[in-house]
């Protein structure tokens, strides 16, 4: 079996890259590559360039089939009203999100225990917080399955249905294109003397 045939789906991973992460970091990707779906795209970690991160990434998240959003801790945040204390994400990973967003993607979070993923993300998607022992990953794992597979049918989906719209496209374009060419036949017709 090729690396092509043995993946069903991309992942963009957005996630930090800092390296006390790295192990949280690498059970996603292990969860991942167990469903079949090749992690890719992540600016500074699978695609390295010298092109501004920003750009990069908007040119990347388009070329997978859905976004895996990494949460951990980064930041402590407080709430100046209420005193409230919560630790966040990367502002990155949030501009990610934000793109994965406006591009279309199915997005899937899987954040560290204690991690506060905000007000955005979980009303676009479902997400799953893991701790990183293995008593807690067996115990969730139905919901990854579910969250995963879930997902997966979403891609197809969207793969059907721009399939369906490229085709529709082309047909479009052939009826134009004879339409044109019986117009231009139709006015040489008319050019050309009667017998």
């Amino acid at each position: 079996m090729t690396e092509q045939q043995s993946y069903l789906a991309t992942a963009f991973v957005s996630c930090s890259l800092r390296h006390e992460d790295k192990p949280f970091i690498n059970l996603i990707e292990r969860i991942l590559i167990q469903h079949r779906i090749k992690p890719i795209g992540t600016v500074g970690l699978y695609d390295v360039s010298p092109l501004n991160p920003a750009e990069h990434m908007r040119q990347n998240i388009p070329l997978a089939d859905f976004v895996v959003i990494v949460a951990t801790t980064r930041y402590i945040q407080q709430d100046l009203h209420t005193g409230n204390i919560t630790y966040g994400f990367s502002e990155m990973v949030h501009v990610e999100t934000g793109m994965a967003f406006m591009a279309g993607k199915p997005v899937v979070v899987f954040a560290q225990e204690g991690t506060y993923i905000g007000g955005f993300l979980p009303n676009i998607t479902e997400y799953i917080v893991i701790n990183g022992e293995q008593k807690d990953l067996i115990k969730k794992w139905e919901s990854i399955n579910t969250l995963l597979n879930n997902t997966y049918r979403i891609v197809i989906k969207n793969k059907e249905d721009e399939s369906s719209k490229a085709f529709g496209n082309l047909i479009m374009k052939s009826i134009a294109i004879y339409g044109g060419y019986k117009i231009m036949e139709s006015l040489f017709d008319e050019d050309k003397p009667n017998k």
